[in-house]
């Protein structure tokens, strides 16, 4: 299967600790030149589809709405994966994003808030953003990573997705992570997060048995995919995930 979608994680740096994040600190960040010619490079590739994250992509110094601008001229899909405190205002109607990705972790501010640390209040602040892609029937992709800390709550989030993709449909998918023990976040937490795979593989049952009317993706190596390709920049030198092998190489 040749991938379509091109993950470039511009940046590793982020304005919030999540517990799980498999960010590893010592990844460099693109410039504006070296983005924009891996975005010539993918086109001819083939691919078509382009997800701007890190990191945290709106922390990217060079503008990434100036890189989503120049992404959409030459004819991609453009997505924004990131965890929504720092989007502008009435970010929900910015053109130049076809789609948002954000994370829900928890149906609850103490469940969602036990993985994602931003003051105790992202739970609130991702919930505004989900509300104004909503209203504004903005195409939004939801993740949530599946740890021994919020399994149990996964049900109650699918019930609120649900409610909230009504009446007016915008959810496209919502991916289902099993934690991995790797990056800044994930390597130190492995005993308080690790999940066995049965139970993930169970939960990811349990929600797809309730037809929820959007695609479920189930996602248990959150770093390597059959669809997808991850590039980024280490030691000044472009690098990429060549799918589900797992074989990475300098380019």
């Amino acid at each position: 299967m040749q991938p379509t979608v091109a993950v470039v994680m511009l940046l590793p740096q982020c304005n919030m600790t999540c517990t799980f994040c498999v960010t590893e600190d010592a990844m460099g960040a693109f410039d504006l030149a070296q983005a924009d010619a891996l975005l010539y490079r993918l086109r001819n590739e083939g691919f078509d589809n382009v997800v701007l994250g890190g990191g945290e992509p709106t922390l990217w110094p060079h503008d990434v709405w100036r890189l989503a601008r120049q992404a959409k001229r030459r004819g991609f899909v453009v997505q924004l994966g990131t965890n929504g405190v720092l989007l502008p205002e009435r970010f929900e109607t910015r053109d130049e994003i076809d789609r948002f990705v954000l994370p829900i972790d928890g149906a609850s501010a103490d469940v969602h808030n036990a993985v994602r640390f931003f003051r105790q209040k992202h739970f609130d602040v991702v919930a505004d953003r989900i509300e104004r892609l909503r209203a504004a029937g903005k195409s939004t992709t939801v993740s949530t990573v599946i740890t021994r800390l919020n399994y149990r709550d996964v049900a109650n989030v699918a019930t609120l997705l649900a409610r909230l993709n009504r009446p007016r449909a915008f959810i496209h998918a919502w991916h289902l992570y099993q934690f991995i023990p790797e990056g800044r976040g994930g390597a130190v937490n492995r005993e308080l997060l690790a999940l066995p795979r049965e139970t993930y593989d169970q939960v990811c049952d349990d929600v797809r048995r309730m037809n929820l009317g959007f695609q479920i993706l189930k996602r248990p190596d959150m770093l390597h995919s059959r669809a997808v390709e991850f590039f980024w920049m280490f030691q000044g030198k472009l690098h990429r995930q060549l799918g589900p092998a797992q074989r990475v190489e300098a380019i």
